[in-house]
């Protein structure tokens, strides 16, 4: 991997980010594909230099997070017939693929400034 496919590698993870945060539902396979990309992409960085290299680690790829709700929704506990529960999930997962897409979007800037 070259210095310009690593630019296009981190440019379609963040379009990537962008589609699945823009659905209305984020299922399990769609965090699944994605992750398996970020894998991927993660095996073939070895090759470049320690800056780049660090950069690309410091973002944090972990789709998992469970602290990444920006509000507390408790008051849908309240309200019959809601799975408050998937809910949440769903807003947890729209919130980590916007600071995945933000932490890639910032490193890709700095990537772009080293090369």
């Amino acid at each position: 991997m070259n210095e310009e496919t690593l630019i296009k590698y981190l440019e379609f993870l963040k379009i990537e980010c962008l589609r699945h945060q823009d659905d209305k539902i984020i299922t399990d396979d769609e965090i699944n594909q994605l992750q398996i990309e970020i894998m991927r992409f993660l095996e073939k960085i070895n090759q470049f230099s320690a800056e780049i290299k660090n950069e690309i680690l410091n973002i944090d790829f972990n789709l998992d997070g469970e602290n990444h709700n920006k509000h507390n929704y408790k008051w849908l506990n309240f309200i019959g017939g809601f799975d408050s529960t998937s809910i949440k999930e769903q807003i947890n997962r729209k919130n980590r693929l916007e600071k995945l897409y933000n932490d890639l979007d910032a490193s890709l800037f700095k990537i772009k400034s080293f090369i």
